[in-house]
């Protein structure tokens, strides 16, 4: 009798849901075992991938040590769109393949993008907290409000999520660019480099219109934090809307938290069912698919 093939291991290193369902019900049909790291520092993930030929991962790190101390490693797949929690370039040299579910949560994203853009422009987390208070009355202390017809909305980072916010912005007729300058409403859809690490910084923000609002719900360190804060005390911006961050979870302690000029939300622009369903089944299946594809003839 001819032994059963060896089934092969994936380790999923962290996931914000409930269980593995999904992923299960993709990858154990095909041969596959999976198991959820109990923790997601680089200490565990080394332990828990030292026998495994798939890592599926959400927002841990996964670094070079765990990389190099996986002997069986073949295919690393990211649970999301961007790759800077990955060590790509040690991935590219030891012949392990990347990949990622780039075109899912389009709408979400763009969604929460134009909702956190629209509540910081008519001003809605200040008239919130007056009314809260106790207060009545058409305007927002030293907060002028303007007309959005007509404004100017600099779309930074012209991906599928990022041309998909220039598209609804241009259909609620404002003036959609790639241009800082001048700008009333800045949206952040960028990639996380070593070219846009800090790149919104003062002198970026110093061209905006006095006044703009900005949005970032493309990845926290391209943000320069500290000219954010100084463009907010001078009204260089007069709200700003983050649901990425340079660490996360956001601090306790964060300043960001005691604004009522920033709205925050936890990293999840990202977030439907529907788009949840539709990341976990792809990303495992492009576990299967790559050892499928590995396995055929040349």
């Amino acid at each position: 009798m001819t032994p059963a093939p060896a089934r092969r291991r994936v380790l999923v290193t962290d996931v914000v849901w409930p269980d593995l369902s999904v992923e299960r019900s993709v990858l154990e049909p095909a041969g596959f075992d999976v198991a959820l790291a109990p923790a997601a520092d680089e200490q565990t993930l080394v332990a828990g991938a030292a026998d495994a030929d798939a890592i599926l991962v959400c927002f841990a790190a996964v670094t070079e040590q765990v990389i190099r101390t996986s002997p069986r490693l073949r295919v690393v797949a990211r649970l999301g769109t961007g790759l800077d929690n990955i060590d790509t370039a040690v991935c590219a040299d030891l012949g392990i393949a990347v990949t990622r579910v780039p075109d899912y949560c389009v709408d979400e994203v763009a969604t929460h993008s134009l909702a956190l853009a629209l509540a910081l422009w008519r001003r809605l987390p200040q008239y919130d907290a007056q009314l809260r208070a106790g207060e009545w009355g058409t305007r927002p202390r030293t907060l002028p409000l303007r007309r959005l017809a007509g404004a100017r909305v600099a779309v930074l980072g012209r991906g599928r999520i990022g041309r998909e916010v220039g598209r609804r912005w241009a259909a609620l007729g404002l003036d959609v660019t790639d241009d800082v300058r001048n700008a009333d409403l800045v949206s952040l859809h960028l990639p996380l480099t070593e070219q846009t690490r800090g790149s919104i910084d003062a002198a970026t923000l110093a061209t905006l219109r006095p006044g703009a609002v900005l949005v970032n719900t493309g990845r926290g360190p391209v943000l320069d934090l500290d000219a954010v804060l100084a463009a907010l005390d001078s009204g260089q911006l007069s709200g700003a809307a983050m649901d990425v961050f340079d660490a996360e979870p956001l601090a306790a302690d964060s300043v960001l938290r005691g604004r009522d000029d920033v709205i925050l939300t936890p990293h999840i622009a990202f977030y439907s069912e529907e788009a949840l369903v539709e990341l976990r089944r792809r990303a495992a299946q492009s576990v299967v698919d790559h050892f499928a594809a590995a396995g055929r003839p040349q």
